[in-house]
């Protein structure tokens, strides 16, 4: 059975880090959906990119994926933080026992900010680890805890995407490793000291 992604946008969302994200895991044959955490589909990115969710959260809020994936962009992340149904829907992900996965500063304003990293190791970009209590931050590119996945900033994008599909094609790894020479991306398999 294919592995199901939900992507939660709010306006003022990192658009690099998202239109990546969705693309690796299309490429791996991960589906999937597009979810705006707002009343709208359409959506204002980060640097005013016009993009289309495919549904809002609210029709979905019921929906169990096998992660959640959480872009970063500082007005995006300021809307997901303060969106109720937003938080709910990862609540229920994380008690569900699915990957979180938030990249940029995702990972503090959003998960760090509502105590839900519950002291994990992360990552997150621009020195926010300062301003919140919650996780033990970690100064790489990506950082795996468990369930939580979190990556630096947009310059590591497609590093953070192909650890989300290896770890959630646990069986399939050569399919993450294929793709990434595929698209001649030489900073895979990730190395980090």
């Amino acid at each position: 059975m294919a592995k199901r992604v939900a992507v939660l946008l709010a306006d003022g969302f990192e658009e690099g880090e998202a239109v990546i994200f969705i693309d690796i895991m299309r490429r791996l044959d991960i589906q999937v959906d597009v979810l705006a955490c707002q009343d709208r589909l359409e959506l204002s990115s980060a640097y005013a990119t016009r993009i289309s969710a495919e549904d809002r959260l609210s029709n979905r809020i019921d929906a169990i994926y096998d992660a959640v994936m959480l872009p970063g962009g500082p007005k995006g992340t300021d809307n997901l933080s303060a969106n109720p149904q937003a938080i709910a829907f990862i609540r229920q992900h994380i008690a569900a026992d699915k990957y979180i996965c938030a990249l940029c500063s995702s990972a503090a304003k959003v998960l760090a900010a509502h105590g839900l990293l519950a002291g994990r190791r992360y990552t997150t970009g621009g020195g926010l680890e300062k301003k919140f209590q919650d996780g033990q931050f970690v100064d790489r590119k990506v950082v795996v805890d468990g369930r939580f996945i979190s990556g630096k900033g947009f310059g590591v994008s497609f590093e953070f995407a192909f650890t989300v599909g290896k770890m959630l094609l646990t069986e399939q790894v050569e399919k993450v490793d294929r793709q990434a020479a595929h698209i001649y991306f030489d900073h895979w398999p990730l190395q980090e000291g």
